[in-house]
């Protein structure tokens, strides 16, 4: 399949539907994206809480996922950026982050994530002063 058909013909949504613990656990380890995964019910709780979740899909394949925290106002943190490992350099994080940059329009979007590739071709540009505390 050619890269303009798959681009084409991937739908971005918002909101949980037809997401599941499962589906989110199955991409976070495939992409892979490094978080707790472990217990379905604290993963979907994250998701619940979000202030804004969008996802790619291809019929009914999940192909990637972005979920926000955001005020509205001033900051926007793009928690979780994941896209499956065999349609990665497709183009589908960069339709997921212009969706989250035009959701949280005005606002500064912030990105938690360790360098690789994708960051350079999405224009994100890494800053000094960050600083996170771990919990629990």
């Amino acid at each position: 399949m050619k890269e303009s058909q798959t681009i084409d013909t991937v739908e971005i949504r918002e909101g949980l539907e037809d997401l599941t613990p499962q589906l989110i656990r199955i991409l976070y380890r495939r992409a892979p994206l490094h978080r707790p995964v472990s217990n379905p019910e604290r993963l979907w709780t994250m998701f619940e809480r979000a202030s804004l979740v969008l996802t790619a899909w291809k019929g009914t394949r999940l192909l990637g996922i972005a979920r926000v925290l955001t005020d509205g106002v001033m900051y926007s943190y793009l928690c979780d950026l994941a896209v499956e490992p065999d349609v990665q350099g497709l183009g589908i994080g960069k339709r997921l982050m212009k969706s989250v940059q035009d959701h949280c329009e005005g606002t500064e979007l912030v990105l938690r994530s360790t360098l690789g590739r994708f960051h350079k071709h999405a224009g994100l540009k890494a800053v000094d002063d960050v600083w996170a505390v771990k919990s629990g």
